[in-house]
């Protein structure tokens, strides 16, 4: 019996030693979320761009544009703007192959006389529009990629969840690639702006927090699958956030992939 005894004793102490060491490898904070950044974040862009504004489209142009030219140049020594100004935006984007398509929302691009698509290490891209669908307010951007990246995989819009956890990458403010983290709210929601002619429907809740520039940012689950880009919060609440659900973006990338 004592040689059984012995060899139980020596398979415990083995399977402690091997339970002690697992402890100190594995650690609490490789979250689920951490592992999705860390494997998804690549695939998120920054999108800068430059558009060409109309101040002669402006009403007070008339008034006062020809006075602020005349400043402009006997104080400043600046050409005159000859109702023209060069405005500069900052949002997000997707890349969704390693073809160079990068999907964010129209608002980001419409209109942009330049755009450039910034990806995780820093390397800065000029991009085209290849497609824009107005309605979703959603648009295809293409770069060409100095190197392949890891290519998102695209949730089953009918197997989302509400109360899933939900993770935001985008560019809020120009902070590269800043990750927030809330759960899926509500499906089929609609939302409009009383102050513009913006009105969107078949869209995803989510209480997750995003701000300016975090607009055509990933949406993604805890699968690392895209189930959405971001699109606008409600800024007269709390934690009220809207993104275009991922089969809106599947068609769009059908007439364009």
């Amino acid at each position: 019996m004592r040689p059984i005894k012995t060899v139980l004793i020596w398979i415990f102490v083995v399977g402690l030693l091997t339970f002690n060491n697992s402890c100190t490898t594995l650690s609490l904070r490789e979250t689920p979320i951490v592992k999705v950044v860390r494997e998804c974040a690549p695939a998120v862009v920054n999108i800068r761009t430059e558009k060409m504004v109309d101040l002669k489209e402006s009403q007070g142009w008339g008034m006062y544009g020809e006075e602020l030219d005349s400043f402009s140049q006997e104080y400043f020594e600046e050409s005159p703007s000859e109702g023209t100004l060069i405005y500069k935006s900052i949002g997000s984007g997707v890349i969704v192959d390693n073809n160079g398509l990068i999907v964010t929302n129209a608002h980001v691009v419409q209109k942009a006389k330049d755009i450039y698509a910034v990806l995780n290490d820093g390397t800065i891209l000029q991009a085209e529009v290849m497609g824009m669908n107005q309605n979703d307010d959603l648009a295809i951007i293409k770069a060409t990629l100095p190197y392949p990246v890891r290519e998102i995989k695209f949730a089953n819009i009918n197997e989302l969840m509400i109360g899933e956890t939900v993770i935001a990458i985008g560019n809020p403010f120009g902070l590269e690639n800043s990750v927030t983290v809330g759960v899926l709210s509500g499906k089929e929601r609609a939302f409009s702006s009383e102050h513009c002619a913006y009105v969107y429907s078949g869209l995803l809740q989510i209480d997750a927090p995003i701000n300016p520039g975090n607009s055509g940012g990933a949406l993604l689950n805890l699968d690392g699958e895209l189930i959405g880009v971001n699109l606008a919060v409600v800024q007269s609440a709390e934690s009220i956030g809207f993104a275009v659900p991922v089969d809106k973006i599947v068609n769009l990338l059908k007439i364009y992939k």
